[in-house]
């Protein structure tokens, strides 16, 4: 019985490791973005509560079981970018602990896909990089949920105001900054 206590014990520490570590993850997130953008020249992210109310809405849903993995319809998201991660990991894997910046690191990682080239298709590998660095992006909020189904499974979800990966439109340009988005370009469709 001790041995089984000093477990229980070791667990509800580990748990409340977790809280204390994941509970800084969004601000290191942002700060990862931002220093991304900061390389490119490109306006920093601010953090908006809103648009972390509406990821949230939507990871509750996947993780729930409700909805499958995929992007919230246009008409959940006016005018907003998203970005989506799913990942199981173990307990204590850093991925775990802090999955808003595993999600973003990945994101990021897509940069070395890009070449320059405007989007044309709305299916390019690098898109997820693209609507972080979308230089008229300028709000993010990020939010993440765990699935009630499968253990150490989470979704991440991102939103970006205004939304980027707009067709026809290269991702890190100055022209970007001041691009009104006109229902003929359109954001990129298909999965981001």
């Amino acid at each position: 019985m001790k041995n089984f206590s000093g477990l229980v014990v070791s667990c509800l520490l580990l748990n409340s490791r977790s809280v204390i570590a994941s509970s800084d993850d969004p601000t290191a997130a942002l700060a990862i973005v931002n220093q991304a953008r900061q390389a490119k020249g490109v306006q920093p992210l601010t953090w908006d509560p809103n648009l972390k109310t509406y990821a949230q809405l939507w990871a509750d849903e996947m993780g729930s079981g409700r909805q499958p993995f995929e992007h919230a319809p246009a008409s959940y998201r006016p005018s907003q970018g998203e970005n989506l991660y799913e990942q199981s990991a173990g307990q204590c894997d850093a991925a775990y602990d802090n999955p808003l910046q595993t999600a973003m690191r990945a994101w990021l990682s897509q940069e070395s896909l890009y070449t320059g080239q405007p989007i044309t298709t709305g299916h390019e590998p690098w898109l997820h990089w693209s609507q972080c660095m979308w230089s008229s992006t300028t709000r993010i909020g990020c939010a993440r949920a765990y699935s009630i189904s499968e253990p150490y499974k989470f979704f991440d979800v991102c939103r970006f105001a205004p939304e980027g990966n707009i067709n026809r439109f290269r991702a890190v340009l100055k022209e970007n900054a001041s691009l009104d988005q006109d229902e003929e370009c359109g954001p990129a469709k298909g999965q981001i």
